[in-house]
């Protein structure tokens, strides 16, 4: 999905944390070639939206989690209590815990499965070749933005 089409649904929450990164009122950590692989948003848990390339240049993406419910088989959607969890397999590939009403962080993330090199490792969010750490960005639509859009 891209920014100028969100779900209708979507409410975005106030901060969201990864890594010890924080977006303060924005929409979504990683945007790759103007599309967006992951969307949190705020409801009675945490609600997850995710898309992913569907040809290796990313031109084209596709949904495979739609408001926590997944449209693969191989995806399963977990939930228990405040925390949202993505499987593809048997492996977790997203974790988002709601911390208050307002803000929610990503505890577990590794994309590399989806062909998009977005993951967690020892407390930073790697996106691409780069390692980022203890930022606080707000009021940006987007934290990182990787390729032409």
């Amino acid at each position: 999905m891209k920014l100028d089409s969100l779900p209708t649904e979507f409410t975005p929450y106030k901060q969201l944390e990864i890594a010890t990164n924080k977006l303060v009122d924005g929409v979504a950590l990683v945007s790759v070639n103007g599309f967006i692989p992951v969307l949190i948003g705020r409801g009675e848990t945490p609600e997850i939206w995710m898309t992913i390339p569907a040809d290796p240049q990313g031109k084209d993406w596709r949904p495979i989690v739609r408001k926590n419910a997944s449209l693969l088989d191989v995806i399963t959607v977990i939930a228990q209590g405040k925390v949202i969890g993505v499987a593809l397999a048997d492996e977790i590939v997203l974790e988002v815990k709601e911390i208050t009403r307002e803000s929610a962080e990503i505890t577990k993330c590794n994309l590399r499965p989806f062909g998009i090199n977005v993951f967690l490792e020892d407390d930073c969010l790697k996106v691409m070749t780069n390692r980022y750490s203890g930022n606080t960005i707000t009021e940006a639509k987007i934290f990182i933005d990787v390729g032409k859009g």
